[in-house]
């Protein structure tokens, strides 16, 4: 089954300048003003690409406020949002200078992989899928797609993956 899986937009747990701070990396850091404008740009992406209605359509989301904050303001009706803390940010083992190196060269974490076999074990029904990075990095590493293309989506990044089983 063909399920749609996007980033989350820029929020201020990804914003470089809170490092160090309780907001970096924080499961209920909101949207930045530029998060909720590409949010925005995702939902006439969705509507103009895949021809989706987003009121009308079902998507699931981690349970971090960044990914149903991303959902809604592409559109998605909140009473159709369904979280997933299997669909939450991957834990990090290592210092982000050290994740850091390791993405731009291409490697994706062993954690980031765990993490994708644990959604694919019991993944969310719903064609679209609002979560983070690593997770859609780990899922791309595990079913061998988008091995050219940089290994974290940007932000609203929309890739289609293939699910089997579902």
């Amino acid at each position: 089954m063909r399920k749609l899986v996007i980033r989350h937009s820029l929020s201020q747990a990804n914003n470089r300048e809170n490092l160090g701070t309780p907001a970096f990396a924080s499961a209920d850091a909101p949207l930045m003003d530029g998060g909720r404008i590409i949010a925005n740009v995702l939902g006439i992406t969705l509507h103009e690409t895949y021809h989706m209605d987003t009121t009308e359509a079902l998507a699931a989301t981690s349970t971090m406020l960044r990914t149903s904050e991303t959902a809604l303001c592409a559109g998605f009706d909140p009473r159709h949002l369904v979280a997933y803390p299997i669909l939450d940010e991957v834990p990090k083992a290592r210092e982000f200078i050290e994740l850091r190196a390791m993405l731009d060269a291409g490697t994706v974490p062993p954690e980031a992989v765990e993490a994708a076999y644990r959604v694919l074990e019991n993944p969310p029904e719903e064609e679209i899928w609002f979560t983070h990075g690593l997770v859609i990095a780990g899922l791309c590493k595990v079913l061998g797609v988008y091995q050219d293309a940089r290994v974290v989506p940007r932000f609203c990044e929309v890739r289609e993956l293939v699910i089997a089983g579902q």
